[in-house]
């Protein structure tokens, strides 16, 4: 099954991101969901006693909006892109 052009975009490995609740997270690489081939992100936090573990979320979830408190707002923010290597 081919995945479609319409895909969200994908985040480069070493992008730094905060999640909505506060945490900073490293992309560290991009997967293949298995059981639906949607393309996911694999990503580790930056804080905290788990730094060593690698997590992964569908890509599309990257993307979404959550409703907080404060209102609305983007589940990840990116803040830092790694430079590109000439």
């Amino acid at each position: 099954m081919p995945l479609i052009d319409s895909q969200p975009q994908a985040f480069a490995p070493g992008t730094q991101l905060r999640h909505y609740k506060g945490g900073l997270y490293s992309v560290v690489g991009h997967c293949l969901i298995e059981a639906t081939l949607q393309p996911g992100v694999l990503y580790k936090p930056l804080q905290g006693d788990s730094q060593d573990v690698l997590w992964m979320r569908p890509l599309a979830e990257f993307h979404d909006l959550v409703s907080t408190a404060e209102g609305t707002v983007p589940r990840f923010v990116q803040l830092a892109v790694p430079n590109k290597k000439a």
